[in-house]
């Protein structure tokens, strides 16, 4: 659960705690609406970037019925030129009735990492960018990153155990539908000849034999195997943390080409400073038609992010490397760097204003002017 959900069930219980004694906790109800909308600029002199206007929204619907049953669902909207795009962010059930235990099904935002879960939605990131580890997710598959925000439909279980020592263990376990090869999305020549992301556009790995994964759009699905992953984490308190997460799935028809990633997170807050850290691994098998063999599609990334809070203002620094991914020992996509620098101003406590320039080794320097508001 991230933390804009966090604090809308928080104050949904809140108000389940103070409902006057004749009205039961079985059966109060109460209907919530929450979210976040972003307003962005990004300029730049690259031919395949545009300088460019944008804006979304997310609504997020919380509906408790008692102390122990919550339905949460996220909707996104967007623009693409004159037609206003829709997704379905999540929409899940929740059981709370066990002290340590949570029960969860539907789609959700998978526990892999942390940044996708937690940290994605605009108000909560503090760069109008994700990191170089998560590209945006385009039909499932993620453009320029490693993997999309994972997100998926099945059925998890979260459990909580604090420690004698102070710390706290912290696991989830989720079977999912898993990903696979994305159809044809229908778009004409021209607009193929235009991928969305000009980092795609560049990246070999359309050219490779590997094909592009999915995630997210296995409606029905296309096999009889289902992913499975997890993700510990122990933290101390709220100053530190550090998780380890991973998943296995098939990803085609048969049911033969496997799929997996792996993921090491960690997290250190002092004296207003923050510091994140994130390396992510995949592994992909595929079907090699000229040598006819299966072959190890081998990729890893990872980024490092520093803020401090001083008052109002917030200055943020992340380093984000993307390797080469190769395969029995040749080189199929190209890895490369990416350096961002932002400051942020907090007009209210969920309402971030940020500037950015971001460097990258093969494209020219963005700037990016964000308003984010939390609601």
């Amino acid at each position: 659960m991230n933390i804009s959900r966090r604090a809308v069930l928080c104050f949904s219980l809140m108000i389940l705690g103070l409902a006057p004694a004749r009205a039961t906790a079985q059966n109060r109800s109460i209907f919530l609406v929450g979210g976040y909308g972003t307003t962005t600029f990004q300029a730049n002199a690259d031919d395949f970037y545009r300088n460019d206007f944008s804006a979304t929204v997310a609504p997020v619907f919380l509906f408790t019925m008692g102390q122990d049953v919550v339905f949460e669902s996220e909707l996104e909207f967007g623009l693409d030129g004159a037609t206003t795009t829709t997704g379905l962010e999540y929409a899940q059930i929740d059981y709370l009735g066990f002290d340590r235990v949570q029960l969860i099904a539907g789609k959700f935002l998978l526990p892999f990492g942390v940044f996708g879960e937690r940290l994605h939605p605009s108000w909560i990131n503090k760069l109008p960018t994700g990191p170089v580890t998560y590209g945006h997710a385009h039909g499932g598959v993620a453009e320029s990153g490693l993997l999309p925000v994972l997100s998926d439909v099945g059925a998890m279980v979260r459990w909580v155990q604090p420690t004698a020592s102070g710390f706290r263990l912290d696991f989830s376990g989720y079977v999912t539908q898993g990903p696979k090869v994305p159809e044809p999305d229908g778009h004409d020549e021209e607009e193929e000849e235009a991928p969305a992301d000009p980092l795609l556009a560049r990246s070999e790995l359309a050219e490779s034999p590997a094909p592009s994964v999915a995630f997210g759009t296995s409606y029905p699905d296309n096999n009889k195997n289902k992913m499975v992953g997890g993700r510990l984490g122990l933290l101390a308190g709220g100053s530190a943390g550090a998780y380890v997460s991973g998943f296995t799935s098939t990803y085609d028809d048969d049911g033969e080409l496997n799929y997996a990633g792996g993921s090491l997170s960690l997290e250190w807050r002092f004296d207003g400073y923050e510091l994140r850290g994130e390396g992510v691994l995949t592994r992909q098998e595929f079907h090699d038609d000229e040598e006819d063999v299966v072959k190890t599609l081998a990729r890893s990334g990872y980024y490092l992010q520093l803020a401090k809070r001083i008052n109002d203002f917030e200055p943020v620094v992340r380093w984000g490397t993307l390797a080469d991914g190769t395969a029995a020992s040749e080189t199929l996509t190209e890895g490369h760097n990416e350096m961002a620098f932002g400051l942020i101003y907090w007009v209210r406590p969920t309402v971030p204003f940020k500037i950015s320039y971001e460097i990258h080794q093969d494209l020219d320097d963005r700037m990016f002017v964000q308003w984010a508001y939390g609601f």
